[in-house]
């Protein structure tokens, strides 16, 4: 019974905040803020060709989820201005999640990133050239994890959110 009345909290918190016209356009922002960064960081690293090898609808679901756990998490934190890490840390994960999206989805445009940042931690040119290669061959199941990541740390934000309007009550 109580994993019910927290699950019909979680429906009300969402209610709530996206019919609010203020969160609810800071979606609807967030979600073509995201989009312009996958495409412009695509577009700049394969010269201007828009070439993506995952289905594109996975992008979209991306954004989107990211797009929703960025109105979530601001909206946390301004239920909760007094409490300790009200949520700041969804903000982080949906931008990050967005972008390291966009560097994996495009044509090899993460293979020079990649390379350098591994390079610069002690890789060698074979395992630099393998961890690119999976990326490549992997690359679907990384956007799925991406998603899976954004819907799980909302479905937690949301439930953060009820326990913040808890202790507010009792104060």
């Amino acid at each position: 019974m109580r994993s019910k009345k927290h699950e019909q909290n979680r429906i009300e918190i969402i209610k709530t905040i996206f019919t609010s016209p203020f969160y609810l356009i800071f979606a609807l922002v967030a979600s073509v803020v995201y989009y312009e960064l996958f495409r412009y960081l695509i577009l700049a690293s394969n010269k201007g060709v828009f070439l993506v090898t995952v289905p594109i609808y996975s992008i979209y679901v991306l954004v989107i989820s990211s797009a929703l756990l960025i109105a979530i998490s601001i909206y946390a934190v301004s239920r909760s201005v007094h409490a300790k890490f009200a949520g700041a840390e969804g903000i982080a994960l949906s931008i990050l999640t967005s972008s390291f999206g966009s560097l994996v989805v495009g044509c090899s445009c993460y293979a020079p990133i990649l390379s350098s940042v591994l390079y610069a931690i002690g890789f060698g040119t074979l395992q630099v050239s393998s961890a690119i290669s999976f990326l490549g061959v992997y690359q679907v199941w990384f956007v799925v994890s991406f998603i899976a990541v954004n819907l799980i740390f909302i479905y937690y934000q949301l439930g953060r959110i009820i326990r913040i309007g808890k202790n507010a009550d009792r104060r």
